[in-house]
C-alpha cells in the first residue's frame, strides 16, 4: 500500500481574541493519497476552510496553528522556513478560493494574471508563458483562449471565472488541489460543469484533491472518501458509499435526511434542531451532544474519541463506539 501525499495529524488552530479563545479546528486526521479526492463535509463555521488555511500556512491573525503535523510528501509543512512554503504553495500544491470575483484582481487582465503564477513557480516569461497560459485556458474548457487572455474578469460569466482560478490553480503542475467550494454561486448546470471538470483534471493529472463542501450531492458525484467535520471536529469518516450508505454519526445522518431524494414521497425534509455549537465554549463532552436526539448523560460530559467501527469507517459517537 502507498503511503498518503498528505497526512494530517492532531492539528489544531485557535483564534486569540479580546472575547476569548476560538477552536477553529479542534484537533484533526485525515489522509489523502494521490489520484484520490476526500470531501471535507460541514455546515458553514465548522472548520472546513480553516483547515485549508491551515494546511498552506496562511491562518489569519490572531489565528495561530498550535498543535500537529501536517505531512506532504514526506515534509512536516509546519517545520519548513516560510521561502520554502512560499516555494511550495501554488507549486505543489494548489487552491481554488470559494468567490473568483473577490480572488481575481479587476484591473489585470486574464493573461496578467496567469501569467503571474507561470513566472513565479515555473520561470515562464515573453512568447512562452503566453502559449502556456493559453494552453491552460484550453485545458479547462475556455473556447478561443487567445484572445480570452486579453479578458478582465468582469468581462467574464461566473463559470468562465471559476475556470480561470482553476487554470491558475494548475499553472504550477501541483500534486494537491485544494478546491474550497468550488460551485458556490454558479447555476446547476455550470455546477455539474466545474466537477465533471476537476474530476477530469485530477483524473489525467494524477493529482489528489481536497474539497471542501456543504453540498452533500456534489461530494456523491466526485469525491472518493468523505469527513464530517463539526464544530472543529471531524466526527465521521469513510468512503463515499460507506458513508452514504450506512451513516452511523447522528449528525450525519442529520444531513442526508435534508437531502431530496427523488422518487421518494417526503411531505417536508427534516431539519436539524438548535444551532451551531459556540466554539468558545469550554464544554468537556461532544460538541453535537445539544442538538443531538440521540444523547446521552456520557455525551454531555465526556468527548467520545474518533474509533474505527468498521473497515475504513471511522466514527466519534459513544453510541457508535
Amino acid at each position: 500500500m502507498t503511503s498518503p501525499l498528505l497526512t494530517v495529524s492532531s492539528l489544531k488552530t485557535y483564534f486569540f481574541t479580546p472575547r476569548g479563545l476560538i477552536k477553529a479546528i479542534g484537533g484533526i486526521d485525515f489522509s489523502i493519497a494521490a489520484g484520490r479526492t476526500l470531501a471535507l463535509v460541514g455546515e458553514s463555521g465548522c472548520g472546513k476552510s480553516m483547515t485549508a488555511l491551515s494546511i498552506l500556512r496562511l491562518v489569519p491573525e490572531p489565528g495561530r496553528i498550535v498543535d500537529g503535523k501536517i505531512v506532504f510528501s514526506g515534509e512536516d509543512l509546519l517545520r519548513l522556513p516560510t521561502t520554502e512554503m512560499r516555494r511550495i504553495r501554488g507549486n505543489q500544491i494548489g487552491m481554488i478560493f470559494q468567490e473568483p470575483m473577490t480572488s481575481l484582481n479587476p484591473v489585470f487582465t486574464v493573461k496578467r494574471q496567469i501569467g503571474e503564477v507561470l513566472e513565479l513557480h515555473r520561470g515562464l516569461h515573453g512568447p512562452e508563458q503566453e502559449e502556456e497560459a493559453a494552453a491552460l485556458l484550453h485545458q479547462v474548457g475556455i473556447p478561443d483562449p487567445r484572445n480570452r487572455l486579453a479578458s478582465y474578469p468582469h468581462q467574464l460569466s461566473g463559470g468562465m471565472r471559476q475556470r480561470v482560478m482553476i487554470a491558475m490553480a494548475l499553472a504550477g503542475h501541483p500534486q494537491l488541489l485544494i478546491a474550497d467550494e468550488p460551485t458556490t454561486a454558479l447555476d446547476v448546470t455550470i455546477q455539474a460543469q466545474i466537477l465533471e471538470l476537476l474530476s477530469e483534471l485530477r483524473r489525467s493529472r494524477g493529482m489528489a484533491m481536497l474539497l471542501i463542501s456543504h453540498d452533500l450531492g456534489v461530494v456523491a458525484e466526485t469525491a472518493d472518501a468523505v469527513a464530517i467535520m463539526y464544530a472543529g471536529l471531524i466526527m465521521e469518516a469513510a468512503d463515499v458509499e460507506i458513508l452514504f450508505n450506512d451513516p452511523r454519526h447522528p449528525y450525519t445522518r442529520g444531513l442526508l435526511a435534508c437531502i431530496p431524494r427523488l422518487g421518494e414521497a417526503r411531505q417536508r425534509l427534516v431539519p436539524i434542531p438548535g444551532q451551531v455549537t459556540d466554539s468558545r465554549e469550554n464544554s468537556d463532552g461532544c460538541p453535537f451532544a445539544p442538538r443531538c436526539n440521540e444523547v446521552m448523560e456520557q455525551c454531555r460530559h465526556h468527548l467520545p474519541p474518533l474509533r474505527e467501527v468498521a473497515p475504513q469507517h471511522q466514527v466519534r459517537c459513544w453510541k457508535a463506539l
